[in-house]
């Protein structure tokens, strides 16, 4: 019996894990309902927080249990990181083996289920997430439920107990000092320091306090005096640079002076002055004006090969105040030539027209006819021909070899006259293409002809023609001119939905000129509404509109007559059962039974985890537990409500122990 009882607590705890939405006294057996006095209570504290994880335990503060399922669920700031069982649970576990022990992390669930009670006060797990923000968690990032709680009476019944949870989380975060200051401003001779200790648990500043500023560390000093400038002696801080106080030393005044002297130059002035051998500043000064040099000029001219040059010079300090090279310009060369002649030498000279030196004067000897071509001319029928030298350079024959003409050799042409072009008789020279005699056939004209005729159309020309039936030439053309079309109007009337027309058509070629002009649909003329059939409450009514130009006629839906729901009543009329995996159907019927025609009714199930229902009011059964199912009109204003519970079949207990009743060995 002790076994079949732990395989029932691990299948019913592993169905919990896997089916949150299934609670474990689901598959408990009779319930007997609690008394005032058997209530449970459990309490959620924080166990330690820093700035980046919060771990808070579950506690059983009050009362004894043999099951419950608690769930922690924390807002959006925090992410759960582990769920660990206490040591006491650990060991309770260890020695009462009758029982399970299962969490989710993910859903934050912990599920306890065994044949001994545990008792309060115990310690039952710690919860630790990872912190989103770096601010203190309060109240209200954590929700603690607890339900599913039992424990058996003196009579072995499963007696299920009121649960009370404890939320023991500050409704604001308090802030715990770390107990380590940091200094983030050095006190200074200027002002003060601050020191601050961080929030152990939000890392937020919890306390500031503020540091005795320091005392100035000073230094002495001096600046002596000038002759127009005072000096001092002060304190000043080494730290922030600040003069704490000053003595002043008065300026001395110019009291060692010395005259000074200096001569004019030719470029510089002179100068008498008074100066202080203290601060060597001029006192007093008469300035002696500079002379300027007295210069004397030595000269050369540059020739056409030769620099020359151009000096002034100081006759009183001797400086050099001018000393200009003359650049030789070279010659300025005039040519005079004269070529050679293949029979005369010839000569080219340079001369200077400055200095009149011969620069170049060479003799061009003659070319002697070194630049010769031979021609040569054939002999035609009447002309003689030659071989021949002849001197490009000179334009002269040097020797020539005459060809003699060899007269014409004549062949006789004919060409027979045609009705256009003459004829001839004549002698040719065979060698140059010479006419020597040349008789004319004259033309003998059209003397044989026939006449085509073809008709004009409307669009294409005719005409009336004469041809050469010896040449085939066309002797003469009349052009016969297109007639053109004749249109008269084709007209088709337009419609209510059709459009009309007018177009032209030839009345010679029968063709269209296309369409010249559409005439628009008039559309219809609708008539006044007439009611074909009235509406009732049972169905919807028709009425009717005439065109009075083409008598179609359109037809447009009276809606039915609305009868408001007073009352919905939901067959079966009483609360039921129905097995996990099976379908029914139900019946809304509505009062008055004329708003059954036109009501919209809607369906609802307040669990579909455990029971769905369709739009037409068939319900499927899914999960063990139990579901309110609502028929209402559309918006709401008359409901019905009947109360389904879903079971499991014999069959589906026997199953899930075979799924997962194995869990508990694991």
């Amino acid at each position: 019996m002790k076994r079949i009882t732990s395989k029932l607590i691990a299948v019913m705890l592993v169905v919990c894990m896997i089916f949150p939405i299934v609670p474990i006294w689901a598959f408990a057996g009779s319930v007997s309902t609690a008394s005032a006095a058997d209530t449970v209570k459990f309490k959620l504290e924080k166990v330690s927080e820093d700035k980046d994880h919060v771990t808070v335990k579950l506690v059983l503060a009050e009362g004894k249990t043999l099951c419950f399922d608690a769930v922690v669920k924390t807002s959006e700031a925090l992410k759960r990181w582990s769920i660990k069982y206490s040591s006491e649970l650990n060991a309770f576990v260890a020695e009462n083996t009758e029982g399970a022990l299962a969490s989710n992390k993910e859903t934050g669930k912990l599920s306890f289920a065994n044949s001994v009670e545990l008792s309060a006060p115990f310690d039952i797990a710690e919860f630790t997430y990872l912190k989103e923000d770096k601010r203190g968690v309060v109240l209200s990032d954590f929700t603690l439920s607890v339900d599913s709680c039992y424990y058996k009476n003196g009579e072995g019944q499963d007696i299920q107990l009121g649960t009370t949870v404890i939320n023991t989380i500050p409704a604001t975060h308090t802030h715990v000092e770390s107990g380590v200051w940091v200094e983030t401003e050095h006190a200074t001779c200027q002002h003060s320091g601050q020191r601050v200790m961080y929030c152990s648990e939000c890392n937020e500043i919890c306390t500031v306090e503020y540091t005795t500023q320091m005392d100035h560390t000073t230094k002495t000093v001096r600046v002596e005096p000038t002759c127009e400038k005072d000096g001092y002696i002060s304190e000043v801080c080494t730290s922030c640079g600040q003069e704490i106080s000053r003595t002043v030393l008065p300026k001395t005044g110019h009291k060692n002076t010395v005259a000074q002297h200096k001569d004019a130059t030719c470029t510089e002035d002179g100068y008498d002055r008074v100066v202080c051998n203290d601060c060597n500043k001029i006192i007093s000064e008469t300035v002696i004006k500079s002379p300027g040099h007295k210069t004397v000029v030595d000269e050369k001219p540059a020739t056409c090969t030769e620099d020359g040059y151009y000096i002034e010079k100081c006759t009183v300090c001797n400086e050099v105040i001018i000393n200009d090279v003359l650049k030789a310009p070279g010659h300025k060369i005039v040519v005079d030539e004269k070529p050679a002649t293949c029979t005369e030498n010839g000569y080219y000279k340079e001369t200077c027209s400055v200095c009149k030196a011969v620069l170049v004067d060479k003799i061009l000897p003659a070319t002697n006819h070194a630049n010769t071509e031979v021609q040569h001319k054939d002999a035609t029928c009447t002309e003689d021909g030659y071989d021949r030298i002849f001197c490009k350079d000179c334009n002269q024959i040097i020797s020539e070899t005459v060809l003699k003409a060899q007269g014409h050799k004549t062949v006789a042409e004919e060409k027979d006259a045609t009705c256009t072009e003459d004829g001839y008789s004549r002698e040719v020279c065979s060698v140059c293409k010479e006419i020597l005699k040349n008789e004319i056939k004259p033309a003998t004209g059209h003397q044989h002809k026939k006449t085509d005729t073809l008709a004009a159309t409307c669009t294409e020309d005719g005409y009336i023609r004469e041809t050469c039936l010896d040449c085939g030439n066309v002797v003469k053309e009349t052009i016969l001119k297109a007639n053109g079309h004749k249109f008269v109007n084709d007209i088709k009337k337009a419609t209510c939905t059709e459009d009309g027309y007018v177009r032209q058509q030839c009345t010679v070629c029968k063709t269209y000129s296309g369409i010249s002009r559409v005439l628009k649909a008039t559309g219809h003329a609708w008539g006044k509404w007439r009611v074909v059939k009235e509406p009732t409450y049972r169905s919807v009514g028709l009425r009717r509109s005439t065109c009075t130009n083409c008598g179609e006629h359109m037809d447009e839906e009276i809606p039915m007559i609305i009868v408001p729901v007073k009352k919905i009543v939901i067959s079966p009329e009483e609360d039921f059962t129905i097995y996990c995996k099976k379908s029914d159907r139900l019946q809304a019927n509505v009062y008055p039974e004329e708003a059954a025609y036109s009501a919209e009714i809607v369906w609802t199930s307040s669990n579909p985890n455990v029971l769905d229902v369709s739009e037409d009011g068939t319900i499927t059964a899914k999960l063990r537990g139990t579901a309110t199912v609502t028929a209402s009109t559309a918006d709401g204003s008359v409901p019905a409500t009947r109360k389904v519970t879903v079971e499991y079949t014999f069959l589906q207990w026997i199953i899930i122990y075979i799924l997962f009743g194995w869990i508990w060995y694991l």
